[in-house]
C-alpha cells in the first residue's frame, strides 16, 4: 500500500510541478515522421500554436516577443501573418519589387564594405540587418550609423545563442535587450503598427543572414567551377525566370538550385521542437518534447548520394522526382509563411554582395569550415587593391 502511495505522489509531483522532472525528447529523422509530427491531422490551430510556443519560450526571455511564435492566441497568430505578409509584398513577389531590394541591398553592401578589412558574419549581419530595415520597414538608411548596426546584430546573435544555455534570471539581469530595443525604436517609431518591432524583424533578419553567409561562402569556395557564372548573371537580370534557369544546356545550376542546396545543407532551423499534447495522465509516461531533425533528414539518402557534399545539381528537375520537399522552412499549416520569398531574397543578396565586393576589389579569406549562427573563425572581407577576386 505504502508503495502505491509513493507511486501515485510521484506521479502527481511530475504532472503538477514540471520543475521536478527530466525533459524527456524524442527524436524523428524521416521525411515521413517529420511531416506528421509538423503537419499532424484533425489538430486544431489552438493546439498547434501551443505545440510550438511552449519550446519557444526562451525567446520571451531572450528577446521580449509577443508574436505568434511564442503564443497559443489564434487572434495573435491571424493578426501577425496578415501583417508579415503585407511586408513581404512591399518588397520582391513580382519583378519590381525585387529590383527594389537589390537596390536596397546595393546600398547597404556599400555603406558596410570596409576600409580594410571586416570579419565576414558582421558584415553579413549588418547587410543583412540593413536590408530588413530599410526594404521592409522603410527606416532612412541614414538614421542607421555603423555602430550601433554593429552592435545590435552582436546582441541579437549572442542573446539567441545565450537563450539556449541560460535559465530567464540570467537573460533578465542582463541589460542589452534595452539596449538594443531602444536603437531599434528609434529607427521604427510607429508603435501603432509596430508595437513589439522584433517580433517581425527577428524572423526575417535571423533566419535571412545565415543564408547569405553560408551562400556566399560556398560560391567561394567553388570558384573553380560555374556558380560564380550562375551568381553573376541572375544579379544582371534579377527576375524570377532568370532564378530558375538552368544555363548551358542544363549543365550549369540555376540560382535557385544553389539556394536550395544552401537550405539543405545548412537549414536555418536544424531542430524544430513541438511540446508533446499527451493528456495530463499520460504526461509522466511520454515525451514532453518532440523534435523534428531537419539536419539529420536533409543529410539522408532520401535527397540523393554525397549528402554532406555541396552539389545545387542535385536539385536538377531530373534528380527530384520522388524526392521529399526540403523542411528548411517547417511543414504543415505552421510553416514559415516567407518561404516562396525567401530564397529569391537570399539570392538578390547574394549576388549583389559578391557582384559588389569584385567591383570594389574585395576578396573573402576563407576559414577552416562554413559556420552557422557562430563558427566563422578565418572569414575575412579583405581589400585588395592590386588583385581581382576572381583569378
Amino acid at each position: 500500500m505504502i508503495h502505491w502511495l509513493v507511486l501515485l505522489l510521484t506521479i502527481v509531483l511530475v504532472i503538477f510541478h514540471p520543475k521536478t522532472s527530466l525533459v524527456r525528447k524524442r527524436t524523428y529523422t524521416s521525411a515521413l515522421s517529420i511531416r506528421r509530427l509538423l503537419n499532424p491531422q484533425d489538430v486544431t490551430i489552438t493546439a498547434l500554436l501551443r505545440a510550438r510556443a511552449t519550446p519557444n519560450e526562451r525567446l520571451v526571455h531572450a528577446f521580449g516577443l509577443t508574436s505568434a511564435f511564442v503564443s497559443s492566441d489564434v487572434k495573435v497568430h491571424r493578426d501577425f501573418t496578415s501583417r508579415a505578409r503585407q511586408l513581404i509584398a512591399g518588397v520582391g513577389i513580382k519583378d519590381r519589387g525585387w529590383r527594389v531590394l537589390l537596390q536596397s541591398t546595393d546600398e547597404a553592401v556599400h555603406r558596410f564594405l570596409p576600409e580594410q578589412n571586416l570579419d565576414f558574419a558582421t558584415f553579413v549581419q549588418c547587410v543583412t540587418f540593413t536590408v530588413v530595415l530599410v526594404g521592409l520597414f522603410k527606416v532612412d538608411p541614414d538614421t542607421l550609423h555603423r555602430q550601433d548596426v554593429i552592435y545590435v546584430t552582436d546582441i541579437i546573435n549572442k542573446r539567441w545563442s545565450d537563450s539556449k544555455t541560460k535559465n530567464a534570471n540570467a537573460m533578465r539581469q542582463d541589460d542589452s535587450l534595452r539596449e538594443i530595443t531602444e536603437r531599434i525604436n528609434g529607427w521604427i517609431a510607429d508603435r501603432e503598427q509596430y508595437p513589439n518591432p522584433l517580433n517581425f524583424i527577428l524572423p526575417a533578419y535571423e533566419t535571412m543572414w545565415r543564408l547569405v553567409a553560408v551562400t556566399v561562402a560556398h560560391v567561394y569556395r567553388c570558384r573553380g567551377n560555374t556558380l560564380h557564372d550562375t551568381v553573376i548573371a541572375f544579379g544582371k537580370n534579377p527576375t524570377e525566370e532568370q532564378f530558375q534557369s538552368f544555363a548551358e544546356d542544363d549543365q550549369h545550376p540555376s540560382m535557385q538550385a544553389i539556394i536550395l542546396e544552401a537550405l539543405r545543407l545548412h537549414p536555418p532551423t536544424r531542430h524544430i521542437g513541438r511540446a508533446s499534447g499527451a493528456s495530463w495522465w499520460k504526461k509522466p509516461f511520454v515525451p514532453s518534447i518532440e523534435i523534428a531533425d531537419i539536419e539529420a533528414v536533409h543529410l539522408s539518402e532520401e535527397y540523393g548520394e554525397n549528402t554532406s557534399e555541396f552539389n545545387p545539381m542535385r536539385f536538377h528537375p531530373s534528380h527530384t522526382q520522388g524526392r521529399p520537399d526540403l523542411f528548411a522552412f517547417g511543414h504543415g499549416k505552421l510553416s514559415c509563411i516567407a518561404a516562396a520569398w525567401a530564397p529569391m531574397a537570399a539570392a538578390v543578396m547574394v549576388a549583389n554582395i559578391i557582384e559588389q565586393m569584385e567591383e570594389e576589389s574585395f576578396t573573402l579569406t576563407m576559414g577552416p569550415h562554413i559556420g552557422g549562427r557562430n563558427g566563422w573563425e578565418g572569414w575575412t572581407v579583405v581589400k585588395e587593391r592590386e588583385h581581382a577576386c576572381w583569378q
